[in-house]
């Protein structure tokens, strides 16, 4: 598996429990720092064996907010069973850094709505 690739299945498969849809959504809310989310939902040996903890704490304020939108937009569209990971993620070498590219946080999008890839 590429590198960077765990760390966006395993949140992916957290997505999928409500209740832990809920928690991600409100850490979002909290404006709670994305490794430090990342440690909070048992991601963080994922988050350093995949490398992107530097990446996640370099992204801008604007990357950390298109990728909070995509979460709350998406959770907002299809509350219960069902709705889609907000985040496509394709980093196969984290040296070069990444860039996010948001999609508009659309009520009725249907995941993703934002992109992380090389930069």
């Amino acid at each position: 598996m590429p590198a960077g690739m765990q760390l966006p299945q395993e949140a992916a498969r957290l997505w999928t429990d409500p209740a832990q849809r809920d928690r991600i959504v409100a850490l979002h809310a909290a404006g709670t720092p994305l490794v430090e989310m990342c440690e909070q939902l048992g991601l963080g040996e994922i988050l350093d064996r995949d490398g992107l903890r530097g990446i996640l704490e370099s992204l801008s304020a604007d990357e950390v907010t298109a990728i909070r939108e995509a979460f709350v937009a998406e959770a907002e569209a299809t509350p219960g069973p069902g709705a889609n990971f907000p985040v496509d993620c394709r980093v196969d070498n984290t040296e070069g850094g990444v860039r996010v590219i948001a999609r508009p946080a659309d009520r009725n999008a249907v995941g993703p709505i934002a992109r992380i890839e090389p930069a």
